[in-house]
């Protein structure tokens, strides 16, 4: 269990993504500023999505992000390297919980911060909620 109570043994590790901390980012009290921290988990978190049979189109279903909550352990100063792993798990019918770490990329002791979101699957167009499919819950499922 990390700092903030977050608990990996509740999800499935299924992506690890490495990204670089840019300049920019950086804001007037001088450590990466908070909106950027979800920017690093959407790129994880689509990066991941990118991998599955999915297509977002009007007609299609998909995921879509229904909640996210972030706890911010450690401030990020530049220039600093990142290793973003991503968790799945706590399936609904039609929902599902996604986990994120945002650690150092050569000390992974060092945790800056763990986000945890619920992922509804949806039909694209219609903006309704739909039963998750088979195929992801096995993909969820299948340790």
């Amino acid at each position: 269990m990390g700092a903030s109570g977050f608990n990996k043994s509740f999800g499935k590790l299924v992506r690890e993504d490495r990204m670089r901390m840019r300049w920019g980012e950086m804001d007037s009290l001088a450590h990466m500023n908070n909106v950027s921290y979800m920017r690093y988990f959407e790129e994880a978190r689509i990066a991941w999505f990118n991998e599955l049979p999915i297509e977002y189109h009007p007609k299609a279903e998909g995921p879509i992000l229904g909640t996210i909550t972030c706890k911010y352990l450690k401030p990020a100063i530049y220039p600093c390297d990142f290793r973003i792993k991503t968790y799945v798990g706590g399936m609904g019918s039609r929902s599902f919980k996604m986990w994120h770490e945002l650690i150092d990329a050569e000390n992974p002791d060092v945790s800056y911060s763990e986000a945890e979101a619920i992922l509804v699957w949806a039909d694209i167009g219609e903006g309704a909620s739909r039963p998750l499919p088979e195929w992801l819950k096995s993909i969820i499922q299948d340790e």
